[in-house]
C-alpha cells in the first residue's frame, strides 16, 4: 500500500495546478451550464493523461494497438473507487446538467449483457490482429492475481468517462440531432479528446485515434439504446479485455 500512496502522491502533484486552474474557470462560468460541460472533458483529458508520463499504463502499437496497466493492483483500485466518487459528486452536485444523463434506458439487465456483447466486438479487430504478433511483444503477459485490480479500474474507471461522453456529451447533442445521431457524434467528440494522448502525450498516433473512433462510436450506439450503464460495460469491458493480456 506504501508504494500506492508515494504514486498517488506524485499524481496528485502533477495535475494540481490544473485542479486549481480548473476550480477557477468553473467559479467564473458558474451561470453556464452546458460551457461547464467543456470544462469537465478538458479536466478529465489531463487526469486520464497524467497517468502516461508517470508509468501508471502503456501503449504500443505493435499488433496494431495494446495497452497495459500499471502492476500496482491498488493504485487501481483507489484509483477506480476515486472515479466512482467523482462520478456520482459531479452527477449530484451539476444539478443543472443532471437531466442530460439516462443511466438506463429501457431494461437494465438487456443494457448491461448487450453492453458486454459489444465490448467483444471492440476487441474483435484488435484480437484478429493480435494472431500475427507474440505477447511478449504487446505488452507481455499479465498476472492473474492482478485481473481482479485491473477490472475494478475498466470498469469503476470508465464509469466516469462515459459519464462525461454518454452522459453530458451525448445529452447535449441528442438536444439538437437524434438518439443514434446523437450516439454516433458522442464517439467523434470521444475520439477528439484523445487526440493529445495520441499525438503529445505519446508517440501512438493514428491507431489509438482509429481505436478510440471505433471504440467511442459502439459505445455511443450502445449508450443511446440502453444508457450510461450499458455503454460503461462496452467501455470497461473493451479496456479490460485489451490490458488484462487474456487474448
Amino acid at each position: 500500500m506504501s508504494a500506492a500512496v508515494e504514486i498517488i502522491a506524485k499524481y496528485l502533484v502533477r495535475v494540481a495546478p490544473g485542479l486549481v486552474l480548473a476550480t477557477m474557470v468553473l467559479t467564473l462560468i458558474r451561470k453556464s451550464p452546458r460551457l461547464r460541460i467543456v470544462v469537465y472533458l478538458a479536466l478529465f483529458a489531463l487526469l486520464r493523461d497524467a497517468m502516461t508520463p508517470l508509468g501508471l499504463w502503456s501503449f504500443g502499437t505493435e499488433g496494431f494497438f495494446w495497452i497495459r496497466l500499471t502492476n500496482d493492483p491498488a493504485f487501481l483500485v483507489i484509483f477506480g473507487v476515486s472515479c466512482l466518487g467523482m462520478s456520482l459528486g459531479l452527477y449530484f452536485l451539476d444539478r443543472d446538467n443532471q437531466a442530460l444523463v439516462r443511466w438506463r434506458r429501457g431494461n437494465l439487465l438487456l443494457g448491461v449483457l448487450g453492453g458486454l456483447a459489444a465490448a467483444i466486438v471492440v476487441v474483435a479487430p484488435c484480437v484478429a490482429l493480435y494472431w500475427h504478433t507474440s505477447i511478449e511483444s504487446r505488452g507481455g503477459p499479465v498476472p492473474s492475481a492482478a485481473l481482479p485490480a485491473i477490472l475494478v479500474f475498466a470498469f469503476l474507471g470508465n464509469l466516469l468517462e462515459e459519464l462525461l461522453f454518454r452522459g453530458y456529451v451525448f445529452g447535449w447533442l441528442a438536444e439538437k440531432m437524434s438518439l443514434m445521431r446523437a450516439g454516433l457524434a458522442s464517439g467523434v467528440v470521444f475520439a477528439f479528446c484523445h487526440i493529445y494522448l495520441a499525438s503529445t502525450v505519446t508517440d501512438i498516433g493514428y491507431p489509438l485515434l482509429v481505436f478510440t473512433l471505433w471504440e467511442g462510436m459502439i459505445a455511443g450506439v450502445v449508450g443511446a439504446k440502453g444508457g450510461v450503464l450499458a455503454s460503461t460495460m462496452t467501455h470497461g469491458g473493451a479496456i479490460f479485455l485489451l490490458s488484462s493480456g487474456l487474448f
